[in-house]
Protein backbone atom coordinates (compact mmCIF):
# COMPACT_ATOMS: atom_id res chain seq x y z
CA UNK A 1 0.00 0.00 0.00
CA UNK A 2 3.19 2.29 0.91
CA UNK A 3 5.14 1.62 -2.07
CA UNK A 4 2.45 1.51 -4.37
CA UNK A 5 -0.02 4.19 -3.21
CA UNK A 6 -2.86 1.91 -3.73
CA UNK A 7 -5.69 1.39 -1.55
CA UNK A 8 -6.29 -2.39 -0.10
CA UNK A 9 -8.60 -4.55 0.70
CA UNK A 10 -9.18 -7.49 2.44
CA UNK A 11 -12.35 -9.90 2.07
CA UNK A 12 -13.54 -12.38 4.97
CA UNK A 13 -16.23 -14.36 4.12
CA UNK A 14 -17.35 -17.83 5.35
CA UNK A 15 -20.31 -19.91 6.59
CA UNK A 16 -22.16 -19.19 9.57
CA UNK A 17 -19.59 -20.22 12.87
CA UNK A 18 -16.70 -19.98 10.33
CA UNK A 19 -14.50 -17.35 12.53
CA UNK A 20 -15.45 -14.60 10.49
CA UNK A 21 -15.66 -12.01 13.57
CA UNK A 22 -13.35 -12.95 15.40
CA UNK A 23 -10.75 -13.20 12.31
CA UNK A 24 -11.77 -9.75 11.43
CA UNK A 25 -10.93 -8.30 14.98
CA UNK A 26 -7.56 -10.13 14.34
CA UNK A 27 -6.80 -8.37 11.37
CA UNK A 28 -7.88 -4.94 12.93
CA UNK A 29 -5.75 -5.28 16.21
CA UNK A 30 -2.51 -6.35 13.60
CA UNK A 31 -3.16 -3.28 11.68
CA UNK A 32 -3.75 -1.03 14.49
CA UNK A 33 -0.62 -2.46 16.13
CA UNK A 34 1.37 -1.46 12.89
CA UNK A 35 0.19 1.86 12.55
CA UNK A 36 -0.43 2.72 15.58
CA UNK A 37 -0.28 6.79 16.62
CA UNK A 38 -1.49 9.22 19.40
CA UNK A 39 -5.22 10.04 19.57
CA UNK A 40 -6.88 13.50 20.72
CA UNK A 41 -8.08 13.73 24.38
CA UNK A 42 -5.43 10.61 26.02
CA UNK A 43 -7.04 8.18 23.62
CA UNK A 44 -5.26 6.81 20.40
CA UNK A 45 -6.92 5.92 17.08
CA UNK A 46 -5.10 2.28 17.87
CA UNK A 47 -7.69 2.27 20.64
CA UNK A 48 -10.70 3.93 19.26
CA UNK A 49 -10.53 1.47 16.07
CA UNK A 50 -10.22 -1.58 18.48
CA UNK A 51 -12.96 -0.31 20.60
CA UNK A 52 -15.54 0.04 18.28
CA UNK A 53 -15.46 -4.02 18.08
CA UNK A 54 -17.73 -4.79 21.27
CA UNK A 55 -19.69 -1.61 20.54
CA UNK A 56 -20.69 -2.62 17.56
CA UNK A 57 -20.62 -6.61 18.73
CA UNK A 58 -23.29 -5.40 21.51
CA UNK A 59 -25.74 -4.10 19.61
CA UNK A 60 -25.43 -6.22 15.60
CA UNK A 61 -24.50 -9.94 17.48
CA UNK A 62 -26.47 -12.37 19.33
CA UNK A 63 -26.28 -16.16 20.24
CA UNK A 64 -27.66 -17.92 17.33
CA UNK A 65 -27.45 -22.20 17.27
CA UNK A 66 -24.31 -22.00 15.74
CA UNK A 67 -22.17 -19.13 17.69
CA UNK A 68 -23.12 -17.48 20.73
CA UNK A 69 -21.43 -14.32 19.41
CA UNK A 70 -22.77 -14.44 15.76
CA UNK A 71 -22.71 -11.28 13.79
CA UNK A 72 -26.56 -10.43 12.68
CA UNK A 73 -25.40 -7.33 10.22
CA UNK A 74 -23.12 -7.17 7.69
CA UNK A 75 -19.83 -3.86 7.95
CA UNK A 76 -17.78 -2.31 6.14
CA UNK A 77 -14.56 -1.16 7.56
CA UNK A 78 -12.41 1.40 6.14
CA UNK A 79 -8.99 1.85 8.11
CA UNK A 80 -7.24 5.43 6.75
CA UNK A 81 -3.33 5.62 6.71
CA UNK A 82 -1.27 8.75 6.37
CA UNK A 83 2.00 8.83 3.97
CA UNK A 84 4.36 7.52 6.86
CA UNK A 85 2.14 4.18 6.99
CA UNK A 86 0.16 5.70 10.19
CA UNK A 87 -3.60 5.05 11.20
CA UNK A 88 -5.24 8.45 10.39
CA UNK A 89 -9.11 7.16 11.20
CA UNK A 90 -11.19 4.91 10.42
CA UNK A 91 -14.79 4.73 8.96
CA UNK A 92 -17.21 1.67 9.66
CA UNK A 93 -20.19 1.34 7.25
CA UNK A 94 -23.36 -1.00 8.75
CA UNK A 95 -25.79 -2.65 6.41
CA UNK A 96 -28.64 -5.91 6.24
CA UNK A 97 -29.16 -6.03 9.98
CA UNK A 98 -31.58 -8.77 10.48
CA UNK A 99 -34.09 -6.63 12.25
CA UNK A 100 -37.16 -9.37 12.55
CA UNK A 101 -34.84 -10.50 15.34
CA UNK A 102 -35.43 -8.11 17.60
CA UNK A 103 -39.20 -8.89 17.74
CA UNK A 104 -39.23 -12.94 16.92
CA UNK A 105 -36.51 -15.58 18.38
CA UNK A 106 -36.64 -19.09 18.93
CA UNK A 107 -35.14 -21.26 21.66
CA UNK A 108 -31.99 -22.02 22.08
CA UNK A 109 -31.10 -18.68 20.41
CA UNK A 110 -30.95 -15.28 21.94
CA UNK A 111 -32.20 -11.29 21.13
CA UNK A 112 -29.25 -8.76 20.46
CA UNK A 113 -26.81 -8.72 23.29
CA UNK A 114 -27.40 -4.97 24.28
CA UNK A 115 -31.17 -5.82 25.61
CA UNK A 116 -29.56 -8.52 27.99
CA UNK A 117 -26.59 -5.93 28.98
CA UNK A 118 -29.34 -3.13 29.63
CA UNK A 119 -31.34 -5.76 31.96
CA UNK A 120 -27.84 -6.91 34.00
CA UNK A 121 -27.19 -2.96 34.67
CA UNK A 122 -26.14 -1.44 37.80
CA UNK A 123 -29.80 -1.03 39.94
CA UNK A 124 -28.97 3.32 39.30
CA UNK A 125 -29.68 2.30 34.90
CA UNK A 126 -32.60 -0.44 35.58
CA UNK A 127 -34.31 1.48 37.98
CA UNK A 128 -33.80 4.66 35.51
CA UNK A 129 -35.04 2.68 32.68
CA UNK A 130 -37.36 0.99 34.90
CA UNK A 131 -36.52 -2.72 33.83
CA UNK A 132 -37.04 -5.88 35.46
CA UNK A 133 -35.01 -9.65 34.62
CA UNK A 134 -34.59 -9.74 31.15
CA UNK A 135 -37.06 -12.86 31.73
CA UNK A 136 -39.69 -10.45 32.06
CA UNK A 137 -39.81 -9.34 28.69
CA UNK A 138 -41.53 -10.53 25.94
CA UNK A 139 -39.00 -10.03 23.43
CA UNK A 140 -36.50 -12.02 25.26
CA UNK A 141 -38.63 -14.58 26.85
CA UNK A 142 -39.90 -16.41 23.67
CA UNK A 143 -37.15 -18.27 23.75
CA UNK A 144 -35.59 -20.26 26.84
CA UNK A 145 -32.22 -19.24 26.56
CA UNK A 146 -31.69 -15.83 28.46
CA UNK A 147 -28.08 -16.73 29.84
CA UNK A 148 -25.08 -17.63 27.72
CA UNK A 149 -21.97 -19.91 29.04
CA UNK A 150 -19.26 -17.49 28.61
CA UNK A 151 -20.94 -14.30 29.23
CA UNK A 152 -21.60 -11.95 32.09
CA UNK A 153 -23.97 -9.66 30.76
CA UNK A 154 -23.56 -7.34 34.00
CA UNK A 155 -19.86 -6.89 32.90
CA UNK A 156 -20.64 -6.74 29.37
CA UNK A 157 -22.39 -3.72 29.84
CA UNK A 158 -19.77 -2.12 31.70
CA UNK A 159 -17.45 -2.46 29.13
CA UNK A 160 -19.96 -1.48 26.43
CA UNK A 161 -19.90 1.74 28.07
CA UNK A 162 -15.66 1.93 28.61
CA UNK A 163 -16.03 1.35 24.96
CA UNK A 164 -18.33 3.82 24.20
CA UNK A 165 -16.78 5.90 26.00
CA UNK A 166 -13.03 5.65 24.21
CA UNK A 167 -14.60 5.91 20.55
CA UNK A 168 -16.13 9.35 21.40
CA UNK A 169 -20.05 8.68 21.70
CA UNK A 170 -20.50 10.96 24.66
CA UNK A 171 -22.76 10.50 28.22
CA UNK A 172 -25.59 12.40 26.52
CA UNK A 173 -25.28 10.36 22.85
CA UNK A 174 -24.85 7.11 25.22
CA UNK A 175 -28.12 7.63 27.26
CA UNK A 176 -29.85 8.42 24.64
CA UNK A 177 -29.23 5.14 22.68
CA UNK A 178 -29.99 3.14 26.03
CA UNK A 179 -33.70 4.99 26.45
CA UNK A 180 -34.52 3.60 23.03
CA UNK A 181 -33.17 -0.13 23.62
CA UNK A 182 -35.14 0.20 27.08
CA UNK A 183 -38.36 1.73 25.40
CA UNK A 184 -37.56 -1.13 22.76
CA UNK A 185 -38.37 -3.97 25.56
CA UNK A 186 -41.19 -2.44 27.19
CA UNK A 187 -43.15 -1.63 23.63
CA UNK A 188 -42.84 -5.63 23.30
CA UNK A 189 -44.66 -6.24 26.57
CA UNK A 190 -47.83 -4.13 25.52
CA UNK A 191 -50.79 -6.00 25.02
CA UNK A 192 -54.32 -5.02 23.12
CA UNK A 193 -58.17 -6.03 23.28
CA UNK A 194 -60.37 -5.98 20.89
CA UNK A 195 -61.97 -2.39 21.19
CA UNK A 196 -66.25 -1.77 20.51
CA UNK A 197 -66.19 -0.30 18.03
CA UNK A 198 -65.53 -1.60 13.94
CA UNK A 199 -61.80 -2.88 13.88
CA UNK A 200 -60.41 -0.74 17.05
CA UNK A 201 -58.31 -1.52 20.03
CA UNK A 202 -57.45 -0.88 23.25
CA UNK A 203 -54.65 -1.73 26.14
CA UNK A 204 -55.31 -5.02 27.56
CA UNK A 205 -54.61 -4.32 31.33
CA UNK A 206 -52.88 -1.78 33.85
CA UNK A 207 -49.98 -3.92 33.03
CA UNK A 208 -49.63 -3.27 29.39
CA UNK A 209 -50.44 0.42 29.91
CA UNK A 210 -47.38 0.81 31.97
CA UNK A 211 -44.96 -0.26 29.76
CA UNK A 212 -46.92 2.08 27.30
CA UNK A 213 -46.40 5.06 29.32
CA UNK A 214 -42.90 4.39 30.42
CA UNK A 215 -42.04 3.30 26.82
CA UNK A 216 -43.20 6.78 25.42
CA UNK A 217 -41.26 8.46 28.36
CA UNK A 218 -38.39 7.03 27.04
CA UNK A 219 -39.03 8.36 23.90
CA UNK A 220 -39.98 11.75 24.83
Amino acid sequence: MINEGKNNSILVSGESGAGKTETTKMLMRYLAHLGGRSGVEGRTVEQQVLESNPVLEAFGNAKTVRNNNSSRFGKFVEIQFDKTGRISGAAIRTYLLERSRVCQINTPERNYHCFYFLCAAPPEDTQRYKLADARSFHYLNQSSCIEVEGINDAEEYLATRRAMDIVGINEEEQEAIFRVVAAVLHIGNINFAKGKEVDSSVIQDDNSRFHLNTASELLE
